[in-house]
């Protein structure tokens, strides 16, 4: 009897024990935490990540660099691998001669025998030493014969004495030394345009004299280019016919005044300045 009495004080008292403690429990974790003494302020780094290692220094990490070895200073692509444009073994960034043309012999510095010569020039001394100035040009040479002074002065020539077989274009031999006197006088300026004008009288047909005047002009430039050093493409002819009489034909001294060739200067800022005319 005292035994089972025993048995079951001991019961309600396990009983009442764990229901205090699943109270407990409950009120436990209902309830705010606070933060332990020992855990204190303690301060957390910011980062908490080891960063990529990046052996070469060339800005790409070891886990991606497909050229771990890059030499310093080189410029890499995005696989941490050097530039090399001029394809000469040294690499873009260390290159001091960058456009070296391929299949060249170059030196650690990506430079081939020409570019060291050319880099290694006097160019200071060339260019301490300033051109001297160029000689003065020399005055203008005074005209000869009254041909170049009628050039010089006019702008253009009246060939005197020049004279063609009736009613065509063949020269006379008494022509040759008033077109030889036009010639040397062009000789002297070559750089002169110059049209060669030929003219008639009014006898005969217009569209006829125009025909003749124009073959004319041709065979004196013709004459021209042929015995003095001219340039072909500054003589040009040209056949006006009767349509430029210098006079009112009322004989035949006017109407041999009208039958000429003029040469004309087509550019005449090309002229000598300077040039005193003695008349």
């Amino acid at each position: 009897m005292n035994r089972i009495a025993l048995c079951l004080a001991l019961a309600i008292s396990v009983a009442i024990t764990g229901t205090a403690e699943a109270r407990h429990k409950q009120q436990m974790q209902a309830a705010p935490r606070h933060k332990a003494d020992f855990e204190g302020d303690r301060p957390v780094p910011a980062k908490c990540c080891i960063q990529d290692a990046d052996t070469d220094g060339d800005g790409v990490s070891d886990r991606l660099d497909r050229c771990p070895n890059t030499p310093a200073g080189c410029k890499v692509d995005d696989y941490g691998c050097p530039w090399d444009s001029d394809q000469d073994g040294v690499c873009d960034g260390l290159d001091e001669c960058p456009n070296t043309p391929q299949g060249q012999e170059v030196d650690e510095h990506g430079c081939d025998a020409a570019q060291n010569a050319a880099r290694h020039a006097p160019h200071a001394q060339a260019e301490s030493k300033a051109a001297p100035p160029p000689p003065p040009l020399p005055p203008p040479s005074q005209p000869q014969n009254e041909v170049e002074k009628k050039l010089l002065a006019n702008g253009e020539i009246r060939l005197e004495n020049v004279y063609f077989e009736s009613g065509k274009a063949k020269l006379l031999p008494e022509s040759e030394q008033s077109l030889n006197q036009a010639g040397e006088a062009l000789e002297k300026f070559p750089g002169l345009g110059i049209e060669v004008q030929g003219h008639t009288d009014s006898r005969g047909p217009a569209d006829y004299n125009m025909k003749l005047s124009q073959a004319r002009a041709e065979t004196v430039r013709e004459y021209l280019i042929t015995h003095y050093h001219l340039d072909a493409g500054n003589l040009k002819a040209k056949g006006y016919g009767e349509s430029r009489p210098e006079v009112k034909e009322k004989n035949e001294e006017d109407r041999q005044r009208n039958r000429r060739v003029v040469l004309k200067v087509l550019n005449p800022q090309a002229l000598p300045k300077g040039v005193e005319i003695k008349h």
